[in-house]
């Protein structure tokens, strides 16, 4: 998972067609790329350190507020949604989450969707289809 974390950084920075870090040129200011990642198990805390460490600005979000410390302690901002719903399941993973939950978090990501470049998927909840 922490091999595939920090891949999928790499590969999607391969695709992307800037820096990942901010640049000053002659023609102007350019900005550092914004990732957000969904999910802050091992392969999402890979993916948000890679992604810090290559100069962009990283947002992540995890149903597990148990995550939130270890998100903002690499440099993230960690995002949230407006209700207040656990989503730590047993041995460390997520649960699935209620209806209402699930439509607050579509809305954010649709929100966070519009204004950030690169978006990396790591979420998963075992036994199920990833999201």
């Amino acid at each position: 998972a922490n091999i595939a974390g920090y891949r999928s950084v790499i590969e999607a920075a391969e695709h992307f067609p800037r820096f990942f870090a901010g640049q000053m040129t002659a023609a102007g200011k350019v900005p550092p790329a914004k990732v957000l990642v969904l999910g802050a198990g091992v392969a999402g805390l890979a993916a948000i350190q890679t992604a810090k460490n290559m100069g962009a600005i990283v947002r992540a979000f995890d149903v597990r507020p148990v995550t939130k410390e270890q998100v903002e302690s690499m440099g993230a901002t960690f995002l949230e949604v407006n209700i207040q719903e656990d989503g730590s399941g047993s041995g460390g993973y997520a649960k699935e989450m209620s209806d209402d939950f699930k439509r607050a978090q579509a809305e954010l990501m649709m929100e966070q969707a519009k204004d950030v470049d690169i978006i990396i998927t790591t979420a998963l909840i075992p036994g199920r289809k990833a999201p």
